[in-house]
């Protein structure tokens, strides 16, 4: 028998990793995590005897699906004791050619999405993320989960009505030139105290959800209404600290605002939009998730 080259096997694990990096992140929510579970995937796969792996792309999977499995199931154990509310950690992504993006569709990628999946028990994520972003058929899901196809079929149903009846309305987002231009009025209002013009911009049912973690102050419950949040966002505005500087940036495939005291890391506020209103906020504050985007934040300067 023939020894396969080390070089080949990483080749071919480096074409795939574009993809596996986007499923981990989704699955997980944190990019460290994320790359973590691709690192253990790619040890399993140098490790093991290729020659029998008919389908690599299928086998990896696999592996990469079941990795992020157990570890979603350590993680849910600890998110159910944060403090506040927890939200996904954000990564710069913007440009289709960046792993998180490429290789699946940029909706699935937003806040919005990656919050809405956190209601999910893992193996219904993953079937989910599976089959409706990435498009395997059922049969390929149900071997990368280890379950029957018409039991995959029946868990992807249920996770499909968790996410409508949980999740909001996904089908009337606007375009990218549309969100950016509401993403400009809509910090121009808050910085601008303008609370009546700011209302207007807001859903009736809009919902704010601060992620201080144990490190920061921040709203421990979320807050629901135009003017709630509307009344929090400008007071928010008004106690700023000198010093302070806000910046448009693309988090997760969306507008949102990145605001630094003195250049250090304060805030992400990102508003997403449905029928040109904003739906959600969501403001995350917590340092350790603002690192990772702050470091590319910076390079980017």
């Amino acid at each position: 028998m023939s020894i396969e080259p080390a070089t080949s096997a990483a080749a071919v694990f480096d074409a795939e990793r574009p993809r596996l990096v986007a499923l981990a992140y989704r699955m997980l929510g944190t990019p460290d995590d994320a790359d973590d579970v691709v690192q253990d995937a790619w040890l399993r796969w140098a490790a093991t005897d290729r020659s029998a792996i008919a389908e690599p792309a299928a086998w990896l999977t696999t592996v990469t699906t079941r990795l992020a499995i157990d570890r979603l199931r350590s993680a849910q154990r600890r998110r159910e004791v944060y403090v506040g509310p927890w939200l996904p950690e954000p990564v710069a992504a913007g440009d289709e050619d960046e792993p998180y993006v490429a290789a699946a569709s940029a909706d699935s990628l937003t806040l919005a999405f990656l919050t809405v999946l956190e209601r999910l028990q893992p193996v219904e994520r993953a079937v989910l993320l599976l089959h409706d972003v990435f498009g395997y058929p059922f049969a390929e899901v149900a071997a990368s989960v280890g379950r029957s196809e018409p039991a995959t079929r029946q868990i992807a149903r249920r996770a499909r009505e968790r996410v409508r009846a949980d999740g909001p309305e996904r089908d009337r987002a606007p375009d990218a030139a549309q969100a950016e231009r509401l993403s400009g009025a809509f910090l121009g209002a808050v910085i601008e105290g303008d609370v009546d013009g700011l209302r207007r911009l807001l859903a009736d049912d809009v919902v704010h959800l601060s992620d201080g973690g144990p490190h920061r102050r921040a709203a421990r419950r979320p807050v629901v209404g135009a003017p709630k949040v509307a009344r929090l966002l400008v007071n928010l505005a008004k106690r700023a600290q000198p010093g302070t500087r806000s910046a448009p940036v693309q988090v997760n495939g969306e507008p949102g605002w990145y605001v630094t005291v003195d250049g250090a890391p304060e805030m992400l506020l990102v508003p997403s939009f449905r029928d040109g209103r904003v739906s959600q906020v969501f403001a995350i504050l917590n340092p350790d998730k603002l690192a990772r985007f702050h470091a590319a934040w910076v390079a980017q300067q």
